[in-house]
């Protein structure tokens, strides 16, 4: 295809993404039908510190050198087992966002998981798992590989279908959002590059979902200033970052007073048992209730 041929073929998908945006958008806020459902809430008004996890892939068996992205079904669901026995209430980031923003209530002792890039086994293991114990999740997905398969050549594991997608969105147990078209890192972006990685994620997930897509999660954690204008510009209402701690003592929660802003996940490895997810998530939350009272004083 002749160069200019492409770049008119791009500024037209982006103009039709355009054009979609505006439409969900001229219907009001966000949706909001899939928000948790509590009886026991916290005052609107008290300050609310929630961690936030991150998972990615889960398989049985993977090397130790994916560590990061991966974790076993029995570890996971060990984990999922374990908020719960621990007093969590697992809420959306949708559930977060309608908090800070339009001052829906929480419940008590909220914490959020979320996944990235949509892989095949959150549909097949961690779905069943989360529907078992009543679970909501966020997942963030490349739109580019949905329904690639790692025979095809296209990713090295396979991610879910829109179909399988659907699904969980219409369970109710699952809220899927944006982690971009093809999973580059933004900010090595040009202004048309990242129109398109924003504005086609966007459009495609509203387009074969029926829903609202306002949540972009960053691929790699990495943004600047340009990045996050362009997504507000394209429509998103809240940027997800991850928090990469250099050590145990980094890691960070986040506080509803704190806004949507800077809104930052810790990211659970395969290694990690429930004990020691629960002492990162410990240390999280000290460590934001520290930094909350410095900036306060």
């Amino acid at each position: 295809m002749p160069k200019k041929t492409r770049i008119l073929a791009g500024i037209l998908i982006v103009a039709l993404c355009i054009l979609n945006a505006n439409i969900y958008f001229a219907e009001g806020e966000p949706q909001t039908e899939q928000t948790t459902a509590v009886e026991s809430i916290q005052p609107e008004e008290t300050d609310i510190i929630i961690p936030v996890l991150m998972y990615h892939n889960i398989a049985e068996n993977y090397s130790a050198s994916t560590d990061g992205a991966n974790i076993t079904p029995k570890r996971f669901e060990e984990q999922m087992t374990g908020i719960l026995e621990r007093g969590y209430t697992p809420i959306f980031v949708a559930d977060y966002y309608n908090s800070v923003e339009r001052g829906k209530p929480l419940p008590e002792n909220p914490i959020i998981v979320t996944f990235d890039d949509g892989y095949l086994s959150n549909y097949k293991i961690a779905f069943p798992i989360l529907k078992k114990l009543n679970i909501p999740a966020t997942i963030f997905i490349v739109t580019s590989t949905v329904g690639a398969t790692a025979e095809s050549g296209r990713v090295g594991t396979s991610h879910f279908t829109w179909e399988q997608a659907k699904e969980m969105q219409q369970s109710g147990i699952i809220d899927i959002h944006s982690h971009s078209h093809t999973h580059r890192d933004m900010t090595s972006l040009s202004p048309a590059q990242l129109q398109e990685e924003l504005r086609l994620s966007r459009y495609l997930i509203e387009k074969n979902l029926g829903k609202n897509c306002y949540v972009f999660s960053y691929p790699f954690g990495k943004y600047n200033e340009t990045t996050s204008r362009l997504a507000r510009m394209a429509g998103y209402r809240m940027q997800i970052l991850v928090n990469y701690a250099e050590s145990g003592q980094d890691y960070l929660a986040n506080n509803t007073k704190s806004g949507i802003e800077h809104f930052t996940r810790l990211t659970v490895t395969g290694s990690q048992t429930t004990e020691d997810l629960f002492k990162m998530i410990d240390t999280a939350v000290e460590n934001t209730k520290k930094l909350d009272s410095s900036i306060s004083q």
